[in-house]
């Protein structure tokens, strides 16, 4: 008897919820399979070693694999991006002054947050920083297309968008997504205890994105800003460089 019941709230509540997210948790998926290298790993175990591919071919391959996620991300959501570009043009005015504001609130916050982290943890930038800085050195233009193009389109969909669709609370979800996309820049990198310091500073510009979601309803403006965003820093680490 007490299966049957499971049985039906399965249908009538889990069933009903995936149906109506799946959207959602089929990106978050993909962000996940993307962070472990699900595709380069797929092609180790067909014996194909990336490490044994000369530098300029490997990076093309990697812009390949990147590219193809974006194009799928792109392709879900295609109704979605075209309904802000429209948004964006009739109402061009508001829209900038509404995501310059959240842009420069976030950008505050983070570079405070940071500069009083640096003292405390005594070092400049956060391991994730660092590591960044390290691979434009390396490879600038592909860093400039993932760091400008890819993660910006790959985390907003994630940790704006998606989670905006299954969070239904504003605050909650402007949190969540914060924390979220803080974590992310952190926990990747063997991090040392106080490290996590920095989930403030990165929490704090994706805390910005989604209250900039939250008052427009338009992914395609978060997208937009992180991608000038990261453009600048990308830009300055190459020039400065």
């Amino acid at each position: 008897m007490s299966d049957d019941i499971i049985d039906k709230l399965f249908d009538k509540y889990l069933k009903g919820w995936i149906k109506k997210n799946y959207k959602f948790l089929v990106v978050i998926l993909l962000y996940l399979l993307y962070q472990s290298n699900f595709i380069v790993a797929l092609f180790y175990s067909f014996g194909m070693d990336f490490n044994l591919i000369p530098k300029i071919p490997r990076i093309f391959l990697y812009a390949i694999i990147d590219l193809g996620y974006i194009v799928g991300l792109l392709l879900m959501f295609k109704k979605e991006i075209i309904n802000g570009i429209n948004d964006l043009k009739n109402n061009f005015t508001n829209r900038a002054i509404t995501s310059l504001n959240c842009w420069i609130i976030g950008c505050i916050i983070m570079t405070a947050s940071s500069f009083i982290i640096s003292l405390i943890l005594k070092q400049n930038v956060s391991t994730n920083e660092a590591l960044v800085r390290q691979s434009i050195k390396l490879a600038p233009l592909y860093m400039l297309f993932t760091c400008s193009i890819v993660a910006p389109i790959f985390e907003e969909m994630v940790f704006r968008r998606s989670l905006y669709g299954l969070i239904k609370n504003k605050w909650i979800f402007i949190l969540t997504s914060g924390l979220g996309f803080g974590l992310l820049h952190v926990i990747g990198n063997n991090p040392a205890p106080l490290d996590y310091l920095y989930v403030i500073p990165y929490g704090s510009m994706g805390c910005a994105f989604a209250y900039l979601l939250t008052k427009t309803k338009n992914i395609t403006l978060p997208i937009i800003i992180h991608m000038l965003h990261n453009t600048i820093l990308v830009l300055i680490q190459i020039i400065g460089g």
